[in-house]
């Protein structure tokens, strides 16, 4: 079974599902995406409820995690609903961890305790994260106690802005987690558990930052040199995750940090789903896959001929934010052919509204110059607001 949310779902997907005919969720949003009547096999709420609790491996996924206040609804006392209360809540999350990383430091608090804790209860560098959230809102790095009432300030601005977008299930400022700055560079990994515990990768990416104090999803990059060099050490640490809790069945994306002496830290999981906004689409131009057939299909693609067949270029996707405290009232437009010339071979964009959503585009593309990677995380995306 598909679930469809906002904020977006692609055409791929939309294709995807109709050409297999998987069943969806009735909701609003179905409704919202204007899709041909008749194109989808539409279950109400209570066939889902029955398929989820008769079926041995019920098999289901989400293009956005608004999807999840459904499940912790619907099925409250579900595997599917455990796994999500464990992963979603990154101090649950780092909790379990301890295992693994038992010198790990993290405290939690709530938004006031956030804003009462003095610079000399932590232990700088940190980064500070709501327990619960998405994209990088209210995510920021804090190297000293100097700039530590700096950031609460920003974190209280862009809380707000993400109550207006997200459900509270998805972003949340009820708890925020303060944990030591992981050094090392930051990757991303779309991948399942299969029906017998088993972790199957169907991307990396690596997220590159322009600076130490970026933290936007500006660009992720794939290639075959990224997929030789981690596969395994990834997949042998997503397999030690899931075997704490046997996790089965469930798709997720994962992202975590390689430290220069080569130990892997979690950052954290985003369940239910692969990369966010459809983005992990991009993997039909990398690797010629559709990740969610396999998923469904409880596949594993053949990473030998895909990779042992790769040329030298970098695939990647790549977001343009609209710039935080920007009164979107103001906005006329985008100026997209300008800043699409900044890209040399742009595969795909898709538009988005940014009257309610946090985005102007997302492009997917691919290069072989590291340079034009360094230019599109220098971009000022205020640089093409039309307004």
């Amino acid at each position: 079974m598909i679930i469809i949310e906002k904020p977006y779902v692609s055409e791929f997907l939309i294709d995807t599902i109709v050409q297999n005919d998987w069943p969806v969720l009735d909701n609003q949003a179905v409704e919202d995406a204007e899709i041909e009547e008749g194109a989808f096999s539409i279950i109400s709420s209570d066939a889902a409820v029955k398929y989820y609790s008769t079926q041995e491996f019920p098999m289901i996924y989400a293009n956005s995690e608004n999807a999840i206040t459904w499940v912790l609804k619907n099925l409250p006392d579900s595997n599917l609903a455990s796994y999500i209360k464990l992963f979603k809540d990154k101090i649950l999350f780092r909790e379990m961890l301890k295992e693994l990383y038992p010198n790990f430091y993290f405290i939690s608090a709530n938004l006031d305790e956030l804003k009462k804790l003095q610079p000399a209860e932590i232990k700088f560098p940190v980064v500070v994260k709501p327990a619960v959230g998405f994209l990088s809102f209210g995510v920021h790095t804090v190297k000293d106690a100097k700039e530590w009432k700096d950031v609460i300030g920003k974190i209280e601005k862009e809380m707000r802005q993400a109550a207006m977008m997200y459900p509270q299930h998805v972003v949340s400022a009820s708890k925020f987690i303060i944990e030591e700055l992981i050094e090392g560079e930051e990757y991303a990994v779309d991948a399942y558990f299969d029906r017998d515990g088993e972790p199957v990768i169907l991307n990396i990416f690596q997220h590159p930052f322009f600076n130490s104090q970026d933290v936007k999803d500006r660009i992720y990059l794939m290639s075959a040199g990224i997929m030789i060099k981690y596969m395994a050490k990834f997949g042998q640490l997503l397999r030690e995750i899931g075997q704490m809790k046997n996790v089965r069945n469930f798709p997720l994306h994962i992202e975590m940090r390689v430290k220069e002496d080569g130990t892997i830290v979690p950052i954290e999981v985003n369940p239910m789903r692969f990369a966010g906004w459809c983005t992990t689409d991009v993997a039909k131009y990398a690797w010629g896959i559709n990740p969610y057939e396999y998923f469904y299909r409880q596949q594993m693609p053949d990473w030998n001929n895909i990779l042992t067949n790769a040329g030298k270029e970098v695939f990647y996707f790549s977001m343009a934010e609209v710039p935080f405290g920007l009164d979107r009232k103001k906005i006329q437009g985008f100026e997209y052919e300008r800043f699409l010339s900044n890209y040399s071979n742009v595969l795909e964009v898709r538009r988005i509204n940014p009257d309610e959503n946090p985005l102007f585009a997302i492009i997917f593309g691919s290069t072989t110059n590291k340079e034009e990677v360094v230019k599109i995380l220098s971009l000022k995306t205020e640089d093409y607001v039309i307004g």
